[in-house]
C-alpha cells in the first residue's frame, strides 16, 4: 500500500495519502519525497508534522536514505534571533528534504505578492456576494448581509497592509517563495482545514466558520507559490486518516488547497457554485441541546455522488487498515448509559426553561448581558455539556457526589478491567475535552482517580493525568511506563493524548467519559488502542479493545453521538463510494 501511495502521488504530482491511523504514513512521505527528488519532479521538498511525531520522521528518514541531505532544525534554531540564519539555509542550500513542525511552518514569511493575489480574489468574490444580496432586497436576513460587509472590511483591511508591505519590503528578505520548496508534505493535514470560504448561505448547521484560521490561510499561500511555480494543480501531499473529519465544506476546501484550475474549468469559483451542483439544503427535525424537536437547516442530500467521489478519488490514495491488513485489535463498542440524578433531571429543566426565555437567573447566574443574549444557545450548550459530564463543574460547591455520577459508575467500570488484566498489566485510556486535570481546581479526572484508588484500591502512581507531563521528556517517560504496565490508566484530552501517543502495547479498553464533537476526534482517541502492537489485546483479550462510551439518559450525551454517527456515515458513504448510487442522504 505504501508503494501503491508513492506511485500515485509522484504519478499526479501530489494528491491525497488518506491512509486510517497506523497504516505507516510516515515511510509515504519520505519515500515520496526521495523519489520525486531522484525523478527530478521535486528539487527541494519539505515535510511538516505535529511536533509529537516530527522526530520520529527525521529518524525514518536518515535511516531509510543514510546519505541523504536533510535539515531537521531544532527549537532554538527558530528564536527571533536565529529565524533569518536558519531561512537563509532553507534557500541557499540544495536539501534533500526539509522537515519541520506544523508551528515552524507557520514562522515562514509567506510571499506578499502571492497573499496579495488570493485576497483579492476573496475580496472580489465578497463583492460579487454582496451585489447579489443587495439585489435581493427584503429577502436577506441582516445578519448575512452585516457578515459579507464585515468580511469586505477585514479584507481591504488586510489588502492595504500587504500593498504598504510590497512597497517597502527589502530585497534580501527570505520568504516561501524565494526558498525554492517545489513540493510540500503535510502529515495530519486535517490541522489545516478551517480554510476560509465565501458563501450566502445563512446560519446552515454544520458549515463550519467562513472566516477560516490564519494557519489554513497561511497554508493556501504556501501551496498556491508552488501552484504558481509549476503551472498546475496539487504541488503538495496531504496525508491524514480523517481528510474529512466535521462537515461538507472540508470536502470542498480539499479542491479550493489541490485543484483550483479543475474547479475553474469546471465554473467553480465560490462554495455556493460547487454546493449547487453536489448538495441539496434539507430542512429536518432533530433533537436540540436541551433534548427538544426542533427544525433545522442543513445539507444533509448529496447529488451526483459518483462525481463527487470520483473527483476525490482521483488525487487519493484511500486505505482502512482492513484493506492493508494492519495486525491490529477489532473495536467493541460498548454504551454504558447512566440514569440522570436528582440534580440533573432538574437542571434538565431548568435549561429547557433558560432556552425558550433567556432568563439566566433561572440557572442561578446574573441576567444576560447584549452579547450573551446573542449567544444564548451557546451558553446553553456549555451548561448542558457540563451537566451531562458532573454537575460540580456548575458549581462544585452546591451539588455533591451521587451514585449515579458519571464518574462513579466510570470508576466501576475501570477497576473491573484493571483487575481482569492484573497478571498482564492491561493498560487503559481514558478521555475527556471537559474538565481536564488542573491541580488545586476540582475535576472530574481527580474525582475518578480518588475513586480508583479509595475505593478500589487502585495505587495512585498507577493512574496519572497527561497534563502532569510538562515537557516532551517526561511525556516521553510517562508513555513509556504506560507500555511497561508502571502506568496502568491515562487520564487526557483529544488534543493532548489523542495523537502521538504510541502507548497501545498494553490496552485493554478506552473509555469516553464525554464525546467530541467530530468524527475523526473519536476516531483519534480510538486509535490509541486500535492500532498495531498492541499486544495484551491480540494474546489475552481475543484481539479486540473494549471502547466505552459514557451517556447519561435525556442529556446532551445522546445528542452529540447521534450527530458523530450521521457524519461519520456521510463520510465513509462518500470514500467507499462504489458509484452504485446516485445520491447520500
Amino acid at each position: 500500500s505504501q508503494k501503491d501511495a508513492v506511485w500515485m502521488l509522484k504519478t499526479n504530482g501530489g494528491g491525497i495519502c488518506d491512509h486510517e491511523v497506523g497504516a505507516g504514513k510516515t515511510l509515504v512521505m519520505c519515500c515520496g519525497a526521495m523519489e520525486m527528488k531522484r525523478l527530478g519532479l521535486a528539487n527541494k521538498p519539505m515535510i511538516i508534522a505535529l511536533k509529537a511525531n516530527v522526530h520520529e520522521i527525521a529518524q525514518t528518514f536518515c535511516t531509510a536514505y543514510p546519505d541523504a541531505k536533510v535539515l531537521y532544525p531544532g527549537k532554538e534554531d527558530f528564536t527571533p534571533a536565529n529565524r533569518t540564519r536558519i531561512f537563509n539555509e532553507m534557500k541557499n542550500n540544495n536539501w534533500d528534504a526539509i522537515i519541520l513542525t506544523h508551528e515552524q511552518f507557520g514562522m515562514i514569511p509567506q510571499s506578499p505578492e502571492i497573499q496579495r493575489d488570493i485576497l483579492q480574489k476573496e475580496l472580489n468574490s465578497v463583492e460579487e456576494n454582496l451585489e447579489v444580496l443587495r439585489n435581493q432586497g427584503r429577502e436577506v436576513s441582516n445578519y448575512m448581509l452585516k457578515g459579507c460587509q464585515k468580511r469586505q472590511t477585514n479584507l481591504e483591511a488586510r489588502l492595504k497592509g500587504i500593498t504598504h508591505q510590497i512597497a517597502t519590503r527589502k530585497d534580501d528578505a527570505v520568504d516561501f517563495r524565494r526558498m525554492g520548496i517545489d513540493h510540500l508534505f503535510v502529515d495530519e493535514s486535517h490541522k489545516f482545514k478551517n480554510l476560509t470560504f465565501t458563501t450566502r448561505h445563512d446560519r446552515v448547521a454544520g458549515l463550519g466558520n467562513s472566516d477560516g484560521s490564519q494557519r489554513a490561510l497561511n497554508m493556501l499561500f504556501a501551496v498556491r507559490t508552488i501552484q504558481d511555480r509549476t503551472g498546475k494543480d496539487l504541488g503538495a501531499t496531504f496525508l491524514s486518516g480523517t481528510t474529512i473529519s466535521n462537515s461538507l465544506t472540508e470536502l470542498y476546501l480539499l479542491f479550493k488547497y489541490l485543484r483550483p484550475k479543475e474547479l475553474e474549468r469546471q465554473g467553480i469559483n465560490t462554495f455556493d457554485a460547487w454546493a449547487a451542483i453536489f448538495a441539496k439544503k434539507t430542512k429536518d427535525y432533530e433533537f436540540s441541546l436541551t433534548n427538544q424537536i426542533v427544525q433545522k437547516e442543513r445539507f444533509r442530500y448529496f447529488i451526483k455522488v459518483p462525481e463527487l467521489a470520483s473527483f476525490y478519488s482521483e488525487i487519493t490514495d484511500f486505505r482502512t487498515a482492513k484493506d492493508i491488513g494492519i495486525d491490529r485489535p477489532e473495536k467493541n463498542e460498548i454504551l454504558h448509559t447512566i440514569p440522570p440524578t436528582p440534580d440533573q433531571q432538574e437542571f434538565i429543566q431548568k435549561l429547557m426553561a433558560f432556552a425558550k426565555t433567556g432568563d439566566a437567573t433561572i440557572l442561578g447566574r446574573e441576567p444576560l448581558s447584549q452579547s450573551e443574549e446573542k449567544a444564548k444557545m451557546l451558553i446553553a450548550t456549555d451548561y448542558a455539556r457540563k451537566m451531562s459530564l458532573d454537575m460540580r463543574l456548575i458549581d462544585p460547591q452546591k451539588y455533591d457526589d451521587h451514585i449515579d455520577n458519571k464518574a462513579s459508575h466510570a470508576a466501576a467500570v475501570i477497576a473491573g478491567y484493571y483487575k481482569t488484566y492484573s497478571a498482564q498489566k492491561g493498560t487503559q485510556f481514558v478521555f475527556s475535552d471537559l474538565g481536564t486535570y488542573k491541580p488545586d481546581v476540582w475535576n472530574p479526572y481527580s474525582e475518578v482517580k480518588n475513586k480508583l484508588v479509595m475505593q478500589y484500591g487502585i495505587p495512585a502512581s498507577e493512574i496519572r493525568f497527561i497534563q502532569e507531563a510538562g515537557s516532551e521528556k517526561s511525556r516521553k517517560v510517562m508513555i513509556k511506563d504506560m507500555n511497561e504496565g508502571k502506568i496502568r490508566v491515562l487520564f487526557g484530552s483529544t488534543e493532548m493524548l489523542g495523537t502521538g501517543v504510541n502507548a497501545q502495547k498494553r490496552c485493554v479498553a478506552v473509555h469516553h467519559l464525554d464525546a467530541p464533537w467530530r468524527p475523526s476526534d473519536l476516531e483519534q482517541r480510538d486509535g490509541r488502542a486500535i492500532r498495531k502492537g498492541n499486544e495484551v489485546a491480540k494474546h489475552f483479550a481475543g484481539n479486540k479493545v473494549d471502547v466505552v462510551i459514557y451517556a447519561v439518559e435525556k442529556s446532551l450525551d445522546a445528542y452529540k453521538f447521534g450527530l458523530l454517527h450521521n457524519k461519520q456515515l456521510f463520510i465513509s458513504q462518500l470514500k467507499n463510494n462504489n458509484m452504485g448510487c446516485r445520491t447520500i442522504d
